[in-house]
C-alpha cells in the first residue's frame, strides 16, 4: 500500500488526493488470509496453490460435489477458502480469529472492518446462492468454525469511512467512503462487457477468466462453470477459468529466451494448424475451464524435426484458444453469444486477436486498459460517492474484429482434431 501511494504521487498531479471521491476495491480470489486479533498469520495462500486438491477431492465424492454445486454454484476443489483453511491450518486453527480474502484484508486495513460481499464470499466454497449467506452445514463439513467468517454485505455498497491508519497509508484524507467492492473477475467483466447476456468477457492474465453475465441463477447440469454473484445483486456471472494461460505463455517465452510478445510474432509466421501440431495447454497440473479435471497434463502432439519454434508458438496459442472456445460453447448452450471482449497481453497482437476471432467464429473486441478490474471497481465506487450513475459498459476505443470465414472453416475441423487429442491427456 505504501508502494501504491508512491506510484500515485509519481504519476498524477500533486493535488490528486483532492480529486478522490471514494475508494473502490477489487481483488484476486480465492486467496486465503488468516488473521489473529491484529495481524495476518503468515503469508497469504493464493488460488494457484493446489496442494489441497487431492485431499479435497478425496473428501468430496460425485454425489456430494453435485449437492455442493447446487447450493453454492461452485464446483468445489481444494482451491476454495474453506478446504484451504482446513488443509493448511488444521493444526493451528485455535490462533485464527478471522479468515478473509486478499481484497477484504485490504478493506480491513483501510476501515478496520472485517467483512465481505457475495462475489468474494462465493470463493469460500460455502456461500449459499439462494439463501445469500454462508451455509452452516457446509462450514461444518469443512470443520470451519463459524465465528471465523466475516459479515456479508452487498457488493459495491458503503463499507465505512477510510480510517486514519488507512488515510496515512494512502496519503488521503480520513473519512472518504470505502466500497465493499467485488471480485476482480466480475469487476473486470462489468467494465469490459457490461451486464449483457450476449457478450462474454475474457481477461487474459496468469489465468484466463471467461465470464458471461446472466440475469437468472442459471446452474449448469454438468457443473462445468461457476455461477457467481455479479457486481449487481440481481445478476450472476457464469465463470470458467483456464489455469495456466499467462503462466504458460511466460514459461514458453523463457524456454526459448523470448521477450514478451515474441510468441505472438513467431506464431504469426506459422499457419493455421501449426503444420500438424496440437498443444494441450494443461501446464498447471490439471485444468478447470469446462473440464474440472485435476489429473490433466499438458502435451505437444505429433511433434517432429520438420517443426519450427514458430509452429510450437502457434500450437500453444491455438490450444489456449481452443480451450476458450470449449468454454464459450458451454455458455452458448443456453444463451446466444454474439461478441467476446478480451483484455491482457493479447490485445497488443492483431494477429493473435484475429486468430482468436477465427477460432471462436465470433467477433472479438480488444479492451486496451491494463486493469479492467480496477476500472470496474472505480466505476462502481461512484455509487457511494454520489457522482453519477455507472454506465453499463466501459467505452473501448477499438472496433470489433470479425472472423475470416475461410480460416474459421479450417479451424472448425482443427478444433475437432484438437478435442480428440486433448482427451488423451489424463
Amino acid at each position: 500500500m505504501h508502494a501504491l501511494a508512491i506510484d500515485l504521487q509519481g504519476s498524477l498531479a500533486s493535488d490528486w488526493p483532492e480529486h478522490v471521491a471514494a475508494i473502490g476495491l477489487t481483488g484476486q480470489l480465492p486467496t486465503l488470509v488468516c488473521l489473529d486479533d491484529a495481524k495476518p498469520l503468515g503469508a497469504a495462500i493464493t488460488w494457484k496453490d493446489g496442494r489441497a486438491d487431492a485431499w479435497a477431492s478425496a473428501r468430496v465424492d460425485t454425489a456430494r460435489r453435485t449437492l455442493m454445486y447446487a447450493r453454492t454454484g461452485m464446483p468445489i476443489d481444494g482451491r476454495y477458502l474453506a478446504p484451504m483453511l482446513q488443509y493448511h491450518f488444521a493444526d493451528r486453527i485455535g490462533g485464527v480469529r478471522t479468515i478473509l480474502s486478499a481484497k477484504d484484508y485490504l478493506l480491513s486495513e483501510l476501515t478496520g472492518l472485517r467483512l465481505t460481499e457475495p462475489s468474494t464470499a462465493a470463493g469460500y466454497g460455502i456461500y449459499d446462492l439462494r439463501e445469500r449467506r454462508f451455509s452452516e452445514d457446509l462450514a461444518d463439513f469443512w470443520h470451519l468454525p463459524r465465528a471465523l467468517l466475516p459479515r456479508i454485505q452487498g457488493a459495491n455498497t458503503l463499507a465505512g469511512p477510510l480510517n486514519h491508519a488507512g488515510a496515512a497509508l494512502l496519503g488521503l484524507r480520513a473519512g472518504l467512503p470505502v466500497s465493499t467492492g467485488a471480485a476482480d473477475s466480475v469487476c473486470a467483466s462489468f467494465a469490459m462487457a457490461g451486464l449483457d447476456e450476449s457478450a462474454v468477457s475474457i481477461s487474459f492474465g496468469s489465468s484466463a477468466v471467461v465470464i458471461g453475465a446472466s440475469a437468472a441463477p442459471r446452474l449448469d447440469p454438468a457443473a462445468r462453470y461457476l455461477l457467481t454473484p455479479h457486481v449487481n445483486d440481481a445478476w450472476y456471472g457464469r465463470e470458467m477459468d483456464l489455469l495456466a494461460t499467462g503462466t504458460g505463455y511466460r514459461w514458453l517465452s523463457e524456454l526459448f529466451a523470448w521477450d514478451v510478445g515474441d510468441i505472438d510474432r513467431h506464431a504469426a509466421q506459422s499457419v493455421a494448424g501449426a503444420h500438424g501440431l496440437s498443444f494441450a495447454p494443461y501446464l498447471a497440473g490439471g485444468e478447470q475451464g469446462a473440464l474440472w479435471n485435476p489429473r490433466l497434463q499438458g502435451a505437444l502432439f505429433e511433434v517432429g524435426l520438420r517443426h519450427s519454434r514458430a509452429d510450437i508458438a502457434r500450437s500453444f496459442l491455438e490450444g489456449v484458444f481452443f480451450e476458450v472456445r470449449r468454454c464459450i460453447e458451454v455458455l452458448a448452450e443456453t444463451a446466444p453469444i454474439d461478441a467476446v471482449m478480451v483484455s491482457g497481453h493479447l490485445v497488443h497482437s492483431p494477429s493473435s486477436t484475429q486468430m482468436l476471432a477465427d477460432i471462436l467464429h465470433r467477433a472479438v473486441g480488444a479492451v486496451p486498459d491494463k486493469s479492467p478490474a480496477a476500472i470496474g471497481a472505480a466505476m462502481l465506487a461512484r455509487r457511494i460517492a454520489n457522482v453519477g450513475a455507472e454506465s453499463d459498459r466501459y467505452t473501448w476505443s477499438r472496433p470489433l474484429i470479425k472472423p475470416d470465414e475461410s480460416t474459421a472453416h479450417v479451424y472448425a475441423g482443427l478444433y475437432q482434431q484438437y478435442l480428440a487429442r486433448a482427451a488423451l491427456c489424463e
